[in-house]
């Protein structure tokens, strides 16, 4: 049985790190650029493992060892244009799934409710908009506010299970 008062405990620690990273959101921003180099580094060895280690797909496990040896290796020396980089991903993915929301929208709209599918991509691609036209500004903040929203959206989360199971 899942202990509910360590859900709870968690819960309310994510919570108080997505209140963190909302108030210095230029740190968590680097913490986040800083995991995904790791990330990229560490998927990167592990494919040279596999390379290395099989005779199938050796190419391909080549290839994206190193992909992510170079990718994770640039972004953990020089983490500001990785931040940046990240941002201009994250623009473009808040651009793309918006668009492609509204072209939802577009084929739901006899539909009732189509409208929250529209505002929704609407939502996304001003977002998109704003974080590509202002990136300076933008690169420096948006990984840390998006990281402190999840990490109160998912304590929150996490709390109300543990209340609501503990009953």
């Amino acid at each position: 049985m899942i202990d509910m008062q360590r859900m709870r405990i968690a819960g309310i620690v994510l919570m108080l790190g997505g209140v963190l990273a909302l108030l210095a959101p230029y740190w968590a921003s680097i913490a986040v650029t800083l995991i995904v180099g790791w990330t990229f580094l560490f998927a990167g060895l592990i494919n040279l493992w596999a390379a290395l280690a099989s005779s199938e797909d050796r190419v391909a496990h080549g290839v994206f060892a190193a992909l992510g040896l170079l990718i994770g290796m640039g972004i953990l020396v020089n983490p500001l244009a990785g931040l940046v980089s990240l941002t201009v991903l994250v623009g473009i993915l808040f651009l793309l799934s918006g668009g492609v929301r509204l072209a939802l929208a577009w084929m739901l709209r006899d539909r009732p409710g189509f409208w929250l599918v529209l505002i929704s991509g609407a939502l996304s691609v001003l977002l998109g908009g704003a974080i590509m036209a202002n990136l300076g500004g933008a690169a420096s903040s948006i990984l840390g506010i998006l990281l402190g929203l999840e990490l109160i959206f998912a304590g929150f989360g996490l709390w109300m299970l543990a209340r609501i199971g503990g009953r």
